[in-house]
């Protein structure tokens, strides 16, 4: 598999090669995918710290949704049924006690302008249209700061949907943040507050392994060299923020400026992540049937040759023994 590797060189948190290339420049998308509550909306504050990456504020989803840019493109959602949504939940829609969508930083003039052209193209060239939708809906991110070259969009099914977007955005960047699937689905839990699923610990074991096995399957769509797997718990576990960062900004195309090391030490830490919040609130015995479940489900992504696989196995090994040196990156690109 071209993810596999051996560790860089002494002391650099990267497996897959001796370094992570530096890209060209700036792609014009860079998207950022993951289970949800895995670090996606931090990382890509992160980013956008550097001046020469925009960052897109809300998960914009009509292009990772299933009746989104997939559903439509494989025939399986009308452009009627696709309009309606939107103009209606994607545009400005109800979720969770609050409203969401990109009512919220598009101008509604630009939104209408964007949707009609998009509707009268789409028969003609359907995969022209999609890519014209999305630049006429975002790019104005990057347009309105002098600086800016690409956009950061942080939607969580961004990698999962990797077979339509590395098709329609032959020149995107795809970054898939981890964290220790534990938390990730303790903090899922809370959020839903019992109300949609996961709505336990343990089925929230399950439902990170389903996100996590879809991510994978996604990845596995998109050019190695394009994909960045980066774990949220390990980074935060560098103290040197240039040193820990640098892969990551390589990645994009950028550098390491003031503005992120400042923002990744300042905002950034293992106490702000809530690492350990899965054994908040729960006894020793379900603890143990957490840990056992999460523990299944790291050796069947390791059974798998899954790339986010040793991520996960470092971080779930640190609990034994602290001092192992961290792992903060898998680059499935080549080795140079």
């Amino acid at each position: 598999m071209p993810h596999q590797g051996t560790p860089a060189e002494a002391g650099a948190p990267v497996l897959g090669g001796e370094q992570v290339p530096r890209a060209d420049d700036v792609a014009p998308v860079t998207f950022i995918g993951g289970t949800g509550r895995s670090g996606t909306h931090v990382l890509a504050q992160l980013l956008s710290r550097n001046a020469r990456l925009a960052l897109v504020p809300v998960e914009v989803r009509f292009h990772t949704d299933p009746d989104g840019f997939p559903g439509l493109l494989a025939g399986e959602v009308t452009l009627e049924r696709f309009m309606k949504r939107l103009r209606g939940y994607w545009w400005k829609g109800f979720q969770t006690a609050r409203f969401r969508g990109m009512y919220r930083f598009v101008d509604r003039g630009r939104f209408d302008a964007a949707a009609a052209r998009f509707e009268a193209a789409f028969d003609a060239d359907r995969e022209s249209a999609c890519r014209a939708l999305f630049f006429d809906l975002l790019a104005f991110r990057a347009a309105e700061d002098a600086e800016a070259i690409g956009i950061l969009e942080q939607s969580c099914d961004t990698v999962a949907q990797g077979a339509t977007l590395a098709r329609l955005f032959g020149d995107a960047r795809f970054i898939h943040v981890v964290r220790d699937g534990r938390d990730a689905s303790a903090s899922r839990v809370a959020q839903t507050r019992g109300l949609v699923r996961p709505r336990t610990r343990a089925d929230g074991i399950a439902w990170w392994s389903e996100r996590i096995e879809a991510i994978e399957a996604g990845a596995d769509a998109i050019p190695p060299e394009r994909l960045l797997t980066v774990s949220l718990d390990e980074l935060l576990g560098i103290g040197r923020s240039r040193v820990a960062l640098r892969p990551l900004f390589r990645f994009c195309g950028a550098h390491v400026s003031k503005a992120p090391r400042r923002y990744f030490n300042n905002r950034m830490s293992s106490d702000q992540a809530h690492t350990d919040r899965w054994l908040r609130g729960i006894s020793g015995r379900r603890a143990e049937r957490v840990d056992g479940l999460y523990r299944e489900a790291l050796e069947r992504l390791e059974r798998r040759d899954a790339r986010c696989a040793p991520l996960l196995r470092r971080t779930y090994d640190r609990d034994r023994d602290p001092e192992l040196s961290p792992l903060v990156y898998v680059y499935a690109g080549r080795s140079e």
